[in-house]
Order: C-alpha cells, then structure tokens, then sequence
C-alpha cells in the first residue's frame, strides 16, 4: 500500500492547485481507522492543506483481563498494533509517506525509526512524524537500545501532549522525547487530555511545524 503527495492540475484553467500533505494516521490501543476519524473530524474540516489517511492495525483488539480502557461499551470492531503476550508477533505495516501516530501507534513509530534486525524500517520519503500521547518504552530489547540511538540522523518530530491526560502524562511523553534530536524535536502541550487537539493554537503549530519540516 503507498501513498504520496500528489498534485491536481485543472486543465481547463491551467492552473495547478497547492501540493496537499498527505498525513498517515495510525491509531491507539483499542482504536480503529473509523473511530479515530469521527474523532479528528474538525480538525480535518479545519485544515484543508491536509489530508488525513486512516487505517485499522491488522491485529484485533485482544482482551486480556489486565488492560483497561475508558471505555469498552461500544461493540464495534477495535484493534491493537501489538501484543501484550511474548508468544505473540509484534509487528506493523509500511508506508511510503509521512505519519501521525496515537500511543500505541505512536511506539510502533519510534521502534522503526531505531531500524532493528528483522523490523519493519521508515521509507526514506517520509518527511516528519508526529506523536500523540506517545508513553515512555520499557522493553527489556528496545530501551537499551534507545539509550544508544544516534540522533543525527532524525526525521523532525512533533511530540504532542495534554495537560490533563491522566492515562499518557505530560511527563512521560517527555521521556520518549529526550531520545529524539533536540535540534528537530518539537513538544506541544495543549490543555486537553489524551487525544489530538484541534484548538486554533493546535492548529497553528501543526501548519507551523510542517512548514518547516518539508523545507528543512
């Protein structure tokens, strides 16, 4: 599966319209591609520059006693990105264009920019990515790792916080930032809890950092 930029030419006006970013969304941990969608709709609605892309995890959402969420009411289809379970694959899918991650996705994210044996990498034309409610790793294999990675080399990033997000705090998404160059690190800390804002000073920064990151 690939996605790109793309630019739409209007022939009977010869006229070229403006190159829109298409954005990659991987969702959380008992999330879906519809869900995660109704969700951002005003961002979306609100930033026309954009195009938002969304897809479910191959892997459905696993009950497995110990792992609560705010809320299990809805009966439709939830998904995971990994598993909790070390007899179970941990896994994710490639892309060719740039992306936006949530908590669970957002780890999956940060282990393929560390191009471990045997995983899943970046492609080379991604531009930046951004991390939503991204939780510290503590994985015996990866954190080591991690302590190690060399940060010369990074994508720009957008690390992406709520004040009141009780579930991924503040604090811990800034443990995964430090392993990421100071020089193309960015952290917003808006005044919501755990999801993607879409105040106007949100908004603002998000064009902002694109900006930037595309002409870098």
């Amino acid at each position: 599966m690939k996605f790109h930029i793309l630019i739409f030419e209007q022939n009977m006006a010869a006229k070229v319209e403006s190159v829109k970013t298409r954005i990659l969304i991987l969702h959380g941990f008992y999330d879906s591609a519809q869900n995660r969608q109704q969700q951002m709709r005003s961002l979306i609605r609100s930033v026309k520059d954009m195009e938002f892309v969304f897809i479910d995890s191959p892997f459905p959402f696993v009950d497995y006693g110990f792992l609560k969420s705010s809320d299990q009411s809805s009966t439709d289809q939830r998904y995971q990105w990994m598993s909790y379970r070390p007899d179970w694959p941990v896994t994710s899918y490639n892309y060719d264009t740039i992306k936006e991650r949530f908590s669970q996705g957002a780890i999956v994210c940060v282990t393929m920019m560390l191009n471990i044996p045997q995983w899943p990498i970046l492609p080379n034309c991604i531009k930046f990515i951004i991390l939503v409610g991204c939780p510290p790793i503590n994985d015996e294999t990866i954190k080591p790792i991690l302590e190690t990675f060399n940060t010369q080399n990074q994508l720009p990033s957008l690390h992406v916080s709520g004040t009141n997000d009780t579930l991924i705090t503040p604090e811990m998404s800034k443990i995964v930032l430090q392993y990421f160059n100071p020089s193309l690190a960015e952290f917003y800390l808006h005044k919501g809890g755990h999801y993607c804002p879409n105040d106007s000073d949100f908004r603002k920064k998000l064009k902002e950092f694109m900006q930037r990151a595309c002409h870098s």
